[in-house]
């Protein structure tokens, strides 16, 4: 694609975006309103965000000039932060983590449930991609010098006996080779030795075209067939990477080098302009602006008779002394006089009063309050529009040429420095009028033959009573070390640990189609395996990925990760990791025994955590049997001390800052096995993983046995998926691996997998029982934003049979 193609994109998503942002605008106008009326609005706005940050990462993956893509990162960003702030406003709509596609809203905006699904943007690990290779080195590096080694194939250990029965096998079949090669010469030879003076008759000639024609004809059907059902997607193409693919890609990494080329040479630029700048304007800005402030004191003091006061560098400086226009008029509502005992009094039982209707009218228009609801303020939403009206304002209508408009513009940069020159050079010179106006005033006060009180500088307010807003720092327990001094130390004891490169899309899993419809007729759906993977994007990739947002969009400090065993846990802490380029910090009890013993030890350990967690941010603080420390009654089998970190979970959770991309993921088998109260205090957010549904079962077994070459007709996917249906996606793909040896890779030409025999492998494994599903379904009810819901639902069927009653009363 040109970079013509690419102005146009991100022209046309402008316009989207502004589409986009009245109809957010309208919802803040609209305030308090139902929420069935207000659930298809947000709906709507969060796929059309989903649209608009997937156009926006294109365009800012494959855009070529360094100042516009400035803006559209920041649109990105903006769009990111507003994307996640809508998903929490759906969920307290909805009181529930899932949030299924609106069918209107999709065909209104013709758009796909798959593509209404947030992607990954691709900046997250573009723009660090030497740091995470650096760290990943550094681990390995580290890993090497204590002697451990990536593991190996183990070599094939056979005894004698069955040495002699493969040589025995190989002999007998190069003997059945060489008599076969025999007997085939042999034949040869009694054919030749024949009368070939005979001619062959007309019979035989038409028996052998019938064969041939025969067999030509069957052929060019089974072409047209199989041609008809790949047009028509009931077959899939043979898994190689086409020639095209390949080149787009190299199209896509040629415009990333360009673009980084061209990013050298603005911040070369950025550089050089700023030095011009200040050899031919420094000086001269310096006097101007000296000059304008004395003139501006002398015709202040022979306006009113005295020196002005001069405003701090965060009150504005001299530019906010110049709006005052000299006057000294200007009231300060600190210095008005107190209110009166009886004007108190009567405010008070004017409150009082006031706050006893509205409790009467609180219980009046419960149900009202528990129907309607109102949008939090975003913190994105002007960001979106300003940087939307910088872009039209300055790009959109930009033409300079393809070639030179994606090279940084001179002027721009120009009147960017010089602003910035221009307030630095203010600020310097306010500091040396300070002193002047200070002198002036010490001068003044003498000639007037009274002490004169120096102008004093802005103080902070104090403050008086209550608690203290500042947080006591934590004391540094390793003042005079360097960070990588401690990231070695925390690597050699296996707190951080190397994790394989996965990606989240790789999770295979249907969505729930019907979610919405459900809803709608009251019935709350169970959700797939597609719609976890949507859940751990917003809530565990997307914010913790970028900076900007992490910093102003709605916090997620903790999630819990529960499931079977297989269900893909640690795969999704995986892609997690490897989606943002994280580091991972392993706090498994069984991993952190005997390390760092004692009090001391322990303190020390989480110490080393927190403190590196954000010296390498972003980071994964993850914990596996998160249900372990809150166990009432540990094992006597079990010797990993579990309950060693139960009084320090919370403190390092709460410790997470806004500002900190770190986030703590606990996964569990049983958390139903935990004192619920202690677990739901350290993890904000809950995420089940359910059985695997039909759809994504067959959705795996066509993707997986498609890679592998051994999706042919004669394989009866329904059924399979039928009889995997109490398994977990993990257990099937161990099942298909031992199925899918070297030796049955190599005869699938010959014969075609079945069914048949992965069902015999499953056989051999454990399924999903309908107990553990129990217990799972049970401790679900029982988290805090379910049990949130249920009680809101109760609430409402007893208000409305309250009224029906009194209905029937009149």
């Amino acid at each position: 694609m040109s970079n013509k193609t690419y102005h146009e994109l991100i022209c046309t998503t402008s316009e989207l975006l502004g589409e986009a942002t009245q109809a957010d605008e309208a919802l803040f106008e609209i305030g308090i309103t139902e929420k069935t009326a207000i659930q298809p609005i947000l709906s709507e706005l969060r796929i059309r965000y989903t649209i608009l940050l997937a156009r926006l990462d294109t365009v800012y993956d494959q855009m070529l000039q360094p100042q516009k893509r400035l803006v559209v990162k920041r649109l990105l960003e903006a769009c990111l932060g507003r994307l996640l702030e809508v998903k929490h406003d759906l969920v307290e709509i909805h009181l529930s983590d899932h949030t299924y596609d609106d069918d209107d809203a999709l065909e209104k905006l013709h758009v796909t449930p798959i593509e209404a699904e947030p992607c990954i943007p691709e900046y997250f690990i573009r723009e660090r991609e030497e740091e995470v290779e650096q760290r990943r080195n550094f681990i390995t590096e580290v890993l090497r010098k204590l002697g451990y080694e990536s593991p190996k194939p183990r070599p094939l250990i056979l005894t004698e006996q069955q040495a002699i029965i493969i040589i025995q096998s190989h002999e007998r079949a190069r003997q059945g080779r060489l008599r076969g090669q025999f007997m085939k010469e042999i034949r040869l030879l009694k054919e030749k030795g024949r009368d070939q003076k005979s001619e062959m008759s007309a019979t035989a000639a038409t028996a052998i075209q019938r064969v041939w024609r025969g067999f030509i004809t069957r052929r060019e059907t089974r072409k047209r067939k199989h041609l008809e059902q790949l047009l028509i997607g009931m077959e899939l193409q043979p898994f190689i990477e086409s020639e095209e693919i390949k080149k787009a890609e190299q199209i896509r990494q040629h415009r990333r080098t360009l673009q980084n080329e061209l990013k050298k040479e603005y911040n070369e630029a950025l550089d050089k302009i700023e030095k011009d700048l200040r050899v031919q304007h420094e000086a001269k800005i310096n006097e101007q602006i000296g000059d304008e402030l004395r003139r501006w004191f002398t015709e202040y003091y022979e306006r009113t008779g005295r020196l002005p006061e001069f405003p701090s560098e965060d009150a504005g400086g001299s530019r906010a002394m110049f709006s005052r226009q000299g006057t000294a008029a200007d009231s300060d509502p600190s210095k008005m006089s107190p209110i009166s005992s009886k004007d108190s009094k009567r405010s008070k039982e004017s409150k009082d009063k006031k706050n006893d209707k509205v409790e009467d009218g609180k219980n009046k228009d419960e149900s009202e309050d528990l129907k309607t609801f109102k949008c939090t303020e975003s913190a994105f939403l002007q960001d979106i529009i300003s940087a939307n009206e910088e872009f039209e304002d300055i790009w959109k209508f930009k033409d300079d040429g393809d070639e030179q408009q994606e090279k940084f513009d001179k002027d721009m940069i120009g009147r960017e420095k010089m602003l910035k020159l221009e307030q630095e050079i203010r600020n310097n010179v306010d500091e040396v009028m300070r002193g002047e106006l200070d002198l002036l005033q010490a001068a003044f006060d003498r000639d007037r033959a009274h002490k004169g009180k120096k102008a004093k500088k802005p103080q902070k307010k104090v403050r008086r009573g209550g608690k203290k807003n500042k947080k006591k720092k934590e004391k540094d327990l390793t003042p005079d070390r360097t960070t990588e001094s401690l990231f070695e130390e925390l690597i050699t004891n296996g707190i951080i640990r190397p994790y394989p490169s996965v990606r989240i899309d790789d999770y295979f899993g249907e969505k729930n189609y019907l979610g919405h419809e459900m809803r709608k007729q009251g019935i709350e759906p169970s959700p797939c395996l597609g719609d976890i993977r949507q859940l751990v994007k917003e809530y565990c990739i997307l914010s913790l990925g970028s900076e900007a947002v992490r910093n102003s969009a709605p916090l997620v400090r903790s999630v819990l990760i529960s499931g079977p065993s297989g269900s893909g846990k640690k795969m999704l802490v995986h892609a997690i990791c490897s989606e943002v380029g994280a580091t991972l910090f392993d706090l498994t009890p069984a991993n952190i025994v005997g390390k760092y013993p004692g009090k001391t030890g322990l303190i020390m350990l989480i110490h080393l955590v927190t403190k590196v967690s954000r010296l390498l941010q972003p980071s994964v603080i993850w914990m596996d049997d998160a249900e372990k420390p809150f166990v009432k009654k540990i094992p006597k089998t079990d010797k990993t001390d579990p309950k060693r970190l139960k009084k320090d979970l919370v403190k390092i959770i709460k410790a997470i800052n806004p500002e900190d991309r770190v986030l703590f993921i606990g996964t569990s088998r049983a958390p139903w096995d935990a004192e619920q109260k202690l677990l739901f205090q350290c993890y904000s957010k809950v995420i089940q993983i359910p059985r695997a549904d039909y759809g994504s079962i067959s959705l795996m077994w066509r993707c997986q046995l498609h890679r592998a070459g051994a999706l042919s007709p004669r394989l009866d996917l329904s059924c399979l998926s039928r009889v995997s249906d109490s398994y977990t996606i993990g257990t099937l793909l161990s099942a298909l691996n031992s199925v899918l040896t070297t030796k049955r890779r190599l005869q699938l030409k010959i014969r075609a997998l079945t069914a048949h025999e992965i069902a015999t492998q499953l056989s051999c494994r454990e399924p999903v029982y309908a107990e553990q599903e129990a217990a799972a379904e049970s401790w679900w009810s029982k988290t805090p934003l379910e049990r949130r819901r249920q009680k809101v639902l109760q609430r409402l069927l007893e208000l409305e049979q309250e009224n029906e009653e009194k209905a029937a009363a009149k």
